[in-house]
């Protein structure tokens, strides 16, 4: 008992290693070394997916490691197009990175288990997911000017520029809402899985979520935001556990992400 106990633990920090080296580890590095690295991210993963098929006791293991590596060379592709100096240009490239991110993802469960239920891209229980969206929806809408005053460096948000900013603030939190529950959630939970509880799966991807949002330089507000996306993403993997789509997580994620966009609009 106790052995198997060690070995869940052993399996749950190698995924989060996995997941750390694919989306904390980046924001350390300059390029080009960022680039060099994450090629050999891949890199690594594929040789480990090589070895994998050719050792019995390891072929469970295929398709975590497959989802790692799709996840390592879609992070790669997608950081070229992850900056933008105006409103237009931010929202753009989101488009962009979202046809990155979604379109391998779908094709690589089409290849294999050819079932998109795998990914929670399913009708589940429809009405809680649409409930617990319209509920996060409505919160995060009525506190959103305050929160990104005071939270999110916010500026100068008057109805005008509120209007103004409405049809562009709704395609990128749809967009970055789908974009971030598939890479982060749906490719992932139901595999940890195959290996371990769903309270400790949705622990580890929240841990992974958070975590890829750390900075070089600490400051109280990046921890301060490192605590908020940590239970943000247990609440995000929560609701697609539950309602077992990925409906609901990407409206309450697309409502999460209302004051903090809207504060970086603010400032464009």
């Amino acid at each position: 008992m106790e052995n198997a106990s060690v070995n869940r633990f052993g399996i749950f920090a190698l995924f989060l290693i996995c997941g750390l080296s694919i989306f904390a580890v980046p924001a350390f590095l300059v390029e080009p070394f960022r680039t060099m690295y994450l090629i050999a991210v891949a890199v690594v993963f594929l040789l480990t997916i090589l070895w994998a098929s050719r050792v019995e006791r390891l072929k469970d293991f295929r398709q975590i490691l497959l989802a790692f590596l799709l996840a390592s060379v879609i992070f790669l592709v997608q950081l070229f197009w992850s900056t933008g100096t105006t409103v237009e240009e931010i929202v753009l490239n989101k488009l962009i990175t979202a046809v990155i991110v979604i379109v391998p993802i779908i094709l690589l469960v089409m290849g294999t288990t050819r079932d998109l239920g795998d990914l929670y891209l399913k009708r589940g229980n429809l009405r809680l997911g649409l409930i617990i969206g319209a509920v996060t929806l409505l919160i995060f809408i009525l506190t959103a000017i305050p929160v990104s005053l005071f939270l999110f460096g916010g500026q100068e948000i008057t109805i005008d520029r509120l209007l103004g900013l409405i049809p562009w603030i709704t395609v990128f939190v749809l967009l970055n809402g789908i974009k971030e529950e598939l890479l982060f959630r749906g490719l992932f939970l139901k595999k940890y899985e195959s290996f371990m509880s769903p309270g400790k799966a949705n622990l580890l991807q929240a841990a992974v979520f958070s975590l890829a949002h750390l900075q070089p330089v600490l400051s109280d507000f990046v921890i301060i935001y490192l605590v908020l996306t940590f239970f943000l993403g247990l609440g995000f993997g929560g609701v697609m556990q539950d309602t077992d789509s990925l409906l609901g997580s990407v409206l309450f994620h697309a409502a999460a992400d209302i004051p903090v966009i809207l504060a970086v609009f603010s400032v464009l």
